[in-house]
């Protein structure tokens, strides 16, 4: 008995020395874990938690930094620790990845394990003739329509990259500027992903911000590279909330208003919460059903009732959607 309590007590001084020696950091309104160590996944690299590596300036932007210490390449990472479950997440990037050196990768992601994990990604995976910076990717990639590709190269430095996880369905956004609600011309690429490979909810399921070296190979130019991330939140998943602000009105409603009648493919999937590649009443109902749904918009907006053409035309509309797609 007496060399069991001595185990345990050497098992819990073990655990408490392990979370006391642990890292965290507190950004956009969350605590993240900081990793650190190594050679570990992904690429594999080594990990800094040092506060030259990773760290929240006075505007409250993340900055993570590939660099060398004493001799040695280092990634950084940071891993919310809740797990937070269906719903939008967006990241606010303030850096122009599709600069960024060709051994390096930004992640934004959920992960559970190597076969549930979500990600936006940005990288040339160390092949500098590689123009599709930007892929969204559900986990296995190898999986004929796990990873969509898509070009960064006129993006600039301010730029969003969003994913609404459901039950059925992943709808992955990139944008331009920092707009919560973007106009259309302001989209990058946009991909509905309704494979088998869509992760269920878990505990394990937790967000990840990563910038590392791809295959471990150091920046080809020798230099420290620095991500910024101004801004991350997530927001509980709503029916009819198309924008993904978390709450359904008129911008929502307007999306289905301007591609109404239209088949795919669509200029903002957006508008097709049915993902059924046409826009038409059942998409409007989506939206009318939650109408006034999530958080409200702050004092002293105004938050308008269904708009003058959906009460002048709703019976109209729904007989012209049905005929023409039958057509």
């Amino acid at each position: 008995m007496k060399c069991l309590i001595t185990i345990l007590v050497a098992v819990t001084a073990l655990s408490v020395a392990g979370r006391a020696d642990a890292k965290f950091i507190n950004f956009a309104g969350q605590s993240w874990s900081i990793k650190r160590g190594g050679p570990k996944g992904p690429g594999p690299n080594e990990w800094s938690d040092s506060a030259d590596s990773v760290w929240v300036d006075a505007q409250g932007q993340l900055h993570l930094k590939i660099r060398q210490i004493n001799g040695v390449w280092h990634s950084a990472e940071i891993t919310a620790r809740n797990s937070t479950g269906y719903g939008n997440y967006r990241f606010k990037i303030a850096s122009d990845t599709h600069q960024f050196d060709r051994n390096t990768v930004v992640g934004l992601f959920n992960y559970a394990n190597d076969f549930e994990e979500i990600d936006v990604e940005m990288s040339r995976w160390a092949n500098p003739s590689d123009q599709d910076v930007g892929q969204f990717v559900v986990q296995p990639a190898n999986v004929p329509g796990n990873l969509e590709g898509f070009s960064l190269a006129q993006a600039g430095a301010l730029t969003t990259h969003a994913f609404n996880w459901q039950p059925d369905s992943i709808f992955f956004q990139s944008h331009v500027g920092h707009a919560d609600a973007p106009a259309t011309a302001d989209l990058i690429h946009q991909y509905r992903y309704t494979g088998a490979a869509i992760p269920p909810l878990s505990s394990a399921m937790k967000t990840h911000i990563n910038f590392w070296q791809a295959s471990g190979l150091a920046p080809s130019n020798g230099l420290a590279v620095e991500l910024i991330v101004s801004d991350f939140s997530f927001t509980p998943a709503i029916d009819g909330d198309l924008n993904g602000d978390g709450f359904v009105g008129i911008e929502d409603l307007n999306l289905v208003l301007g591609a109404w009648n239209q088949s795919a493919p669509l200029p903002d999937l957006r508008s097709d919460p049915t993902g059924d590649s046409f826009v038409g009443i059942e998409d409007l109902n989506v939206v009318l059903s939650n109408w006034n749904a999530g958080t409200p918009p702050p004092p002293g907006a105004v938050v308008p009732e269904p708009g003058t053409a959906v009460a002048l035309g709703l019976a109209g509309m729904a007989l012209i959607g049905r005929r023409t797609r039958s057509s």
